[in-house]
């Protein structure tokens, strides 16, 4: 309704400026982020940044496996896997973080050790050292 009176103003500006003036006035609330209230004298809700502890992994290799190759030796769907590094005492798995199944990310260093004929004896998740945008390492070490 005020919309409408304030786009049949005399003065085209005016409905500009009435319309902003409420665009000030209305917050939108983000069940996740607590009460979702911002305006004057309401705290921010801090950042949820996932920060890791663990060293970074190495930058992401040019590789041209294919993606059923990953797929086969890391359960995560193939087309979230940007490339594999199997190797002594850890091996590395890069992958999209936002296309890979969770589950199957979680799933991953059991699968690779168990291939090996070695129990997990460690895994995390970790960012590359270039810092490639959306792409997280997950770095497992198999008991030898």
């Amino acid at each position: 309704m005020l919309l409408h009176t304030a786009m049949r103003a005399r003065h085209p500006f005016a409905g500009l400026v009435i319309c902003a003036l409420l665009a000030g006035c209305v917050t939108q609330s983000d069940p996740s982020v607590g009460t979702g209230a911002v305006g004057p004298g309401a705290e921010l809700a801090p950042a949820q940044v996932s920060s890791s502890n663990h060293p970074l992994g190495p930058a992401v290799p040019g590789d041209g496996q294919s993606h059923a190759m990953f797929q086969s030796l890391t359960g995560i769907n193939g087309d979230a896997v940007a490339g594999v590094q199997i190797g002594t005492p850890r091996s590395y798995v890069w992958f999209d973080a936002a296309a890979a199944n969770p589950q199957l990310v979680a799933q991953a260093p059991v699968r690779m050790c168990t291939a090996r004929g070695a129990l997990v004896k460690s895994s995390y998740i970790t960012n590359p050292e270039d810092n490639t945008p959306g792409v997280k390492v997950l770095v497992i070490e198999c008991l030898t």
